[in-house]
C-alpha cells in the first residue's frame, strides 16, 4: 500500500537525509531517473520510489544504466519503468512511465500478454528472435522486427514479483536478409529460365515456357505476349493463366487501350497499373472485356516503332512492387533476345540446309560436267603431271586415263609447236592468272587435233580446260583460202578496194584497189592506214555515218554496211558503199575486220539522172494540167471582151454587163489558179504572225460543223497549252477546212471528224523519221474514220492535179496547195491511212519562241474619202499595164501618182525633194535592184515611209524568215482594184 509522505519543507532535515540515502539508487541513472524522482507518485499503487522494496530498486537500478533497451514490468498490472534506450527504440513519452504495459501499448498487449503471463506465473524466462511486431510510428501501422527476451524478477523469498524485459529492434536487418534471399530466388529464377529458353526449339515455345514460369513465380493470374503490325494490330500470342482469367486471343485494334497508354508504349515506358480506378490503368470497358484489376505491359521498340509487348495480368487489385516490375522488365528483355537467337539459330539452320543442298546439288552438276563434258578438263602439280582428267580425253584423243595420269603431256605435243611445260608453268604462276594458248596433241591413231588451252594455277595445282578448234581453225583456214581468191578477183576490178583491219595495230592492210578507192598513195599503204587516215578521208557531213559504223562493231561485233562520200586529195568527191564483217579470235574477243568498198558515184549519178527527168515528167504534167485549165479560162476571157468589142461596135451596150462579169468571174479562177499552184510551188504570198493554233480551231469550230453536215460528228481536242506557231492565219485556217472537207467526202455513210493540237519535240533520229530539223514543233491532226486511202494514192496524194474524185468535183491542187503552204512555213505534212478505217493527215509546225499577237483584222472596206491635198504615191513596176492601172485608180482617187519602171529610177525619186507619202512597188524589178532592196534605201531617207509590196510570189527577200516590219504590207498579185483601193487608204490613214 502507498504511503503518504508530508511536504519536503515540512519534513525535518534529517529525515530528508533519510529519504535521500533511499533514493541512491537513482543517482547518476540519466534522465528517466529524473523523472521518477520528480514524478507525482501519491496515489500510486507503487508508493515513492523511496519505500520500493529492495528488488525493484535494484532491478530498477540495472534497468536504467543498462545501454541496451531495458524495462522493468513490475506486479501482476506489469507497471512498467523503462530505460533512455528504451525510450528512443520504443517511443513511450514520459506520461506513460509507472503505467501498466496495456495501457502504454494496446496495439501490441494483445501479441505480448500470454507470453507475459505465462513468464510471470512460471518464473522461466523467455526469448524471441526477429519477431514481427507491428507498430504504431507517426499514427501509421508500421512492421518492425524484434529480439528481445523477457526474465521474471524474484524477490528474496523466490516469489515472482515482475519482468525484465531487454529488446532490440533489428527491422532493417530482417528486411536486408528478406532482400537479399528475395534477390537470390529471383536469381535463381531468372538463370532457370535462361537455360529453359535456350533449349526452346522455336520463338512459340520460347515465349509459352517464359510466360508459363513467370505466370508461376510471381503467383499472378495472366502472363502472355503480342505483336504488333505496321496496321496498330495487336496479335495475341503464347499465352498462360492460373485459371481465374481467361487466355487472351486473336486480334484487336491498339487503339482500344487509348491515346495515353499507347503513346506511354510507343516511348518504350513500362505501364503499370494497380486497380482499374488507376489513372495509368486502361478504360473500364477494355478491363472488363478481359477481366483485369490489375497489370503490366513491358513493350518492344525497336526502330522507333513498337513491335510487341509482355503483358501480366490480376484478377484483383495488386500493389506492384519494384522488385516485381523490374522483374518482368528484365525476363522481357532476355525473351525478346532469346525469340531473336532462336529465330537467327532456326534461320542459320534453314540456310545451312539450303545451302547443304546447294552444294550437293553444285557438286552433282560439276560432277556430271566432268563425266560429260566434250573439253579436255585436267587437274595437275605444278611440275605438270596430270592428278586427274575427264574421259573428254579419251573420247576425243583415244588414250585411256591410265596411260595419262602420272606424266605430263610433252609426250603428245606436236614437234612443231614452241614452248615446254616448265617455262609455261612458271609463266602461270608468275601471272597468277588464266594463261591462254594453242597447243596440237597427237591422238592415238597418229594424228593430231588443235586445242585453245587455257590454264590457272590455284595453290598448289593446275587446273585445265581444252576446246577442240580443229573444225574451226580449219574453217578458218578455208575461209582465208577463198577471201584470196575473192581478192584476187576484186583487185582485178575496177572501183573495188578489199581490207583487212587489225584492231590491235589499228592498221588497214589491203590491195592497190583498196588504195585507189580511197585516195591513199601505194607508200602510205606500205607505211600503214589508221582508222583516222580513213576517218580523214570521209565527207565532214557524212561523218556520223562513219562514227555509227565504227561504234556498231565495237559495241555489238556485228556485221555492218553503210554508205558515205570520199573526199579525196584531188578535191573530187566519191561515193562508196562498204561493207565489213567482224572476225573474233579464239577466246571470242574482236580480232580483226574485213570489208570491201565499192565505188557507187556512177551509181548515184545515174539516180540522180532518174530523179531529174521524174522532175521533168512532173514538171510536164503540170504545165499540161496548167495549160488545159488556163486555155478554158483565157477563152471564157478572150470570148467575153470579144463580144464586149462587138456590142459596142453595134451600139448595143446593154448586154455589157453579162460580158464583163463572165471576164472577170475568168479572172478569178485563174488567180485562184495561180494562187494554188503558187502555195504547192512553196512561193505564194504569206503574211506569217504569231498564232494560238487552239484558239483559231475554236474559231472556226461553227463553219466546220456545217461544212460537214449532220451526219459526220466533230470531235476537237486541242491541248490549251499549245505552243503558238509563225504562220498565216487565213492560209491555216483554209489547209485545215480543206482537210475536213477531204474528211467529209471519204466518209459517205457518215462518221467522225477529229481536230487535234499537241506539242512534240524531235531529237535527230526522230526528226530525220519525219524529214525535219530536230526541234520543237506543234502538231496538227485531222482524222476521219471514212474509207481510208490505198498506198499507191498516199504516193500521189500531194502531185499537181492528182484527184480520186469524179471528173467536175476537184481541181487536184487542194493538198498539193497545203502541201506547199506548210514546207514552205518551214514544217512537213504526213499522211497516215488504212483502207476501211480511216485517214490522219498531221501537220507539223515549227514551235515560235515570241509572244502571240492578235490576229491581223479583217478588212470591212472602209468608206473611200477624197485624197489629201497633195498626197503623193510614187508606183514602181516593170509591167507598163500594172502601172497604167495603179496610176488610173490613184488619180480617180485624187492622189498623185508617180512612176518608176526600176529599181534604179525609184531611188532618184525617192533621193529627190519630191512629195512622197506612200511607196508602192513590186518585189520582182529589173536592173539589179528588188522591191525590197528599194523600201529598205527608201527607209534610210524617209524612216516613217508606207511600203505596200505587190507582188505575184513571196520572194524570200520581201519578208525574210519573220514578219513584215511596221508601216509594211503585202498585197498579192492578181488584186482586185477595190483590195488595192482599200489597202492604200487604209495605210495613208484616210
Amino acid at each position: 500500500m502507498a504511503v503518504e509522505h508530508p511536504v519536503p519543507d515540512l519534513v525535518p532535515r534529517s529525515n530528508v537525509e533519510s529519504i535521500s540515502a533511499k533514493l541512491r539508487f537513482l543517482d547518476g541513472a540519466g534522465p528517466i531517473a529524473t523523472l521518477l524522482r520528480t514524478h507525482d507518485w501519491s496515489g500510486h499503487p507503487l508508493g515513492p520510489p523511496e519505500n520500493w522494496p529492495a528488488t525493484l530498486k535494484l532491478s530498477v537500478s540495472l534497468c536504467l544504466r543498462a545501454r541496451f533497451p531495458s524495462a522493468v514490468y513490475w506486479g501482476a498490472d506489469f507497471w512498467l519503468i523503462f530505460n533512455a534506450a528504451w525510450t528512443g527504440m520504443a517511443g513511450p513519452d514520459a506520461s506513460k512511465l509507472a503505467l501498466p504495459v496495456a495501457e502504454t501499448r494496446p496495439e501490441l498487449w494483445s501479441m505480448i500478454e500470454p507470453h507475459f503471463r505465462r513468464a510471470f506465473e512460471t518464473g522461466e524466462g523467455a526469448t524471441f528472435s526477429s519477431q514481427p511486431v507491428t507498430m504504431l510510428r507517426d499514427g501509421v501501422p508500421t512492421l518492425t522486427y524484434w529480439t528481445y527476451n523477457i526474465s521474471p524478477i524474484q524477490d528474496e523469498n523466490g516469489t515472482v514479483v515482475g519482468l525484465f524485459n531487454q529488446g532490440l529492434e533489428v527491422t532493417d536487418y530482417v528486411e536486408t536478409d528478406n532482400a537479399l534471399r528475395a534477390a537470390k530466388r529471383e536469381r535463381d529464377f531468372i538463370l532457370t529460365l535462361v537455360e529453359e529458353q535456350r533449349i526452346q526449339p522455336s520463338p512459340d515455345d520460347v515465349m509459352q515456357r517464359t510466360a508459363e514460369a513467370l505466370g508461376a513465380f510471381l503467383e499472378v493470374d495472366r502472363v502472355g505476349f503480342f505483336e504488333v503490325t505496321p496496321e496498330d494490330l495487336l496479335i495475341y500470342g503464347a499465352c498462360w493463366v492460373s485459371g481465374r482469367l481467361p487466355p487472351l486471343t486473336g486480334t484487336t485494334p491498339s487503339a482500344v487501350f487509348g491515346k495515353i497508354i499507347g503513346k506511354t508504349v510507343q516511348r518504350g515506358n513500362t505501364l503499370v497499373f494497380n486497380a482499374p480506378d488507376d489513372p495509368a490503368a486502361p478504360p473500364p470497358a477494355v478491363l472488363g472485356a478481359i477481366g483485369t484489376k490489375a497489370g503490366l505491359s513491358v513493350p518492344l521498340v525497336r526502330g522507333g516503332a513498337l513491335q510487341g509487348a509482355l503483358y501480366v495480368s490480376h484478377a484483383e487489385p495488386r500493389a506492384w512492387t519494384r522488385g516485381e516490375i523490374a522483374l518482368v522488365e528484365e525476363v522481357a528483355e532476355l525473351s525478346w533476345d532469346a525469340v531473336a537467337r532462336v529465330r537467327a539459330v532456326t534461320e542459320l539452320r534453314a540456310l545451312n540446309a539450303d545451302l547443304a543442298r546447294k552444294v550437293a546439288a553444285r557438286t552433282a552438276e560439276r560432277d556430271q560436267l566432268w563425266e560429260f563434258s566434250t573439253d579436255l578438263l585436267g587437274i595437275a602439280e605444278q611440275d605438270g603431271c596430270w592428278i586427274a582428267v575427264n574421259p573428254a580425253w579419251e573420247r576425243s584423243l583415244g588414250w585411256s586415263n591410265e596411260e595419262i595420269v602420272g606424266r605430263d603431256s610433252q609426250w603428245l605435243r606436236h614437234p612443231d609447236d614452241e614452248g615446254g611445260s616448265s617455262a609455261e608453268i612458271a609463266q602461270i604462276a608468275a601471272a597468277g592468272t588464266t594463261h591462254r594458248l594453242e597447243r596440237r596433241l597427237r591422238t592415238r591413231d597418229g594424228g593430231y587435233r588443235i586445242f585453245a588451252w587455257q590454264t590457272t594455277l590455284v595453290g598448289d595445282r593446275l587446273y585445265t580446260n581444252a576446246r577442240d578448234i580443229t573444225e574451226e581453225r580449219r574453217q578458218q583456214a578455208a575461209l582465208r583460202a577463198a577471201d584470196a581468191r575473192t581478192r584476187i578477183v576484186l583487185n582485178a576490178m575496177e572501183g573495188i578496194g578489199v581490207w583487212t583491219y587489225d584492231v590491235a595495230r589499228d592498221r588497214f592492210d589491203g590491195e592497190i584497189g583498196f588504195a585507189e578507192l580511197y585516195g591513199f598513195t601505194p607508200e602510205q599503204l606500205e607505211t600503214g592506214v589508221s582508222l583516222a587516215d580513213v576517218a580523214a578521208r570521209v565527207h565532214p557531213d557524212d561523218q556520223a555515218i562513219l562514227t555509227a559504223a565504227v561504234e556498231l562493231a565495237r559495241k555489238t561485233g556485228q556485221d555492218g554496211a553503210h554508205e558515205y562520200r570520199l573526199r579525196l586529195p584531188d578535191g573530187s568527191v566519191r561515193w562508196v558503199m562498204a561493207r565489213n564483217h567482224v572476225q573474233h579470235d579464239a577466246a571470242g574477243g574482236r580480232e580483226t575486220v574485213v570489208g570491201v568498198g565499192v565505188d557507187v558515184s556512177r551509181q548515184r549519178e545515174l539516180e540522180e539522172r532518174l530523179r531529174q527527168a521524174q522532175k521533168m515528167e512532173a514538171v510536164g504534167q503540170l504545165t499540161g494540167g496548167l495549160a488545159h485549165d488556163f486555155n478554158n479560162l483565157l477563152t471564157g476571157i478572150s470570148g467575153a471582151l470579144e463580144l464586149m468589142q462587138l456590142r459596142v461596135t453595134q451600139g448595143r451596150t446593154e448586154d455589157l454587163p453579162r460580158y464583163i462579169n463572165a471576164a472577170q468571174a475568168g479572172a478569178v479562177r485563174a488567180a485562184a489558179l495561180t494562187h494554188r499552184l503558187l502555195a504547192f510551188s512553196r512561193r505564194q504570198p504569206l503574211d506569217p504572225r504569231p498564232v494560238d493554233v487552239p484558239q483559231l480551231i475554236a474559231g472556226m469550230e461553227d463553219l466546220v460543223r456545217g461544212t460537214l453536215g449532220p451526219s459526220i460528228t466533230l470531235e476537237i481536242a486541242a491541248q490549251p497549252n499549245s505552243w503558238p506557231v509563225l504562220a498565216d492565219a487565213n492560209q491555216l485556217e483554209n489547209a485545215l477546212l480543206n482537210l475536213c472537207i477531204n474528211a467529209r467526202d471519204a466518209s459517205p455513210a457518215g462518221g467522225t471528224v477529229r481536230i487535234t493540237a499537241h506539242n512534240e519535240t524531235f531529237d535527230p533520229s526522230a526528226a530525220a523519221v519525219r524529214d525535219l530539223p530536230p526541234g520543237a514543233y506543234l502538231v496538227v491532226c485531222v482524222a476521219d474514220s471514212g474509207t481510208g486511202m490505198r498506198a499507191d494514192v498516199i504516193a500521189r496524194a500531194f502531185d499537181p492535179f492528182f484527184t480520186t474524185k469524179p471528173i467536175g468535183q476537184g481541181t487536184g491542187l487542194g493538198l498539193s496547195m497545203i502541201y506547199g503552204f506548210v514546207r514552205q512555213s518551214g514544217g512537213q505534212i504526213q499522211i497516215h491511212s488504212t483502207l476501211g478505217e480511216g485517214t490522219t493527215i498531221c501537220l507539223y509546225l515549227p514551235r515560235h519562241d515570241g509572244a502571240v499577237g492578235d490576229r491581223a483584222p479583217a478588212q470591212t472596206g472602209p468608206t473611200l474619202g477624197a485624197a489629201r491635198r497633195g498626197e503623193t504615191v510614187l508606183v514602181v513596176d516593170d509591167e507598163p499595164s500594172v502601172r497604167m492601172l495603179v496610176s488610173e485608180v490613184l488619180g480617180e482617187l485624187g492622189y498623185v501618182a508617180l512612176e518608176a519602171e526600176t529599181g534604179a529610177a525609184a531611188l532618184e525619186l525617192l533621193r529627190s525633194a519630191e512629195r512622197i507619202d506612200l511607196l508602192v512597188t513590186d518585189v520582182g524589178l529589173p536592173g539589179g535592184l528588188n522591191g525590197r532592196q528599194v523600201a529598205d534605201a527608201a527607209r534610210v531617207a524617209r524612216p516613217t515611209l508606207p511600203v505596200l509590196f505587190i507582188t505575184g510570189f513571196a520572194e524570200n527577200a520581201v519578208v525574210g524568215d519573220g514578219a513584215l516590219e511596221p508601216g509594211m504590207a503585202l498585197l498579192a498579185k492578181p488584186f482586185a482594184m477595190e483590195a488595192l483601193v482599200e489597202r492604200i487608204r487604209t495605210m495613208l490613214g484616210a
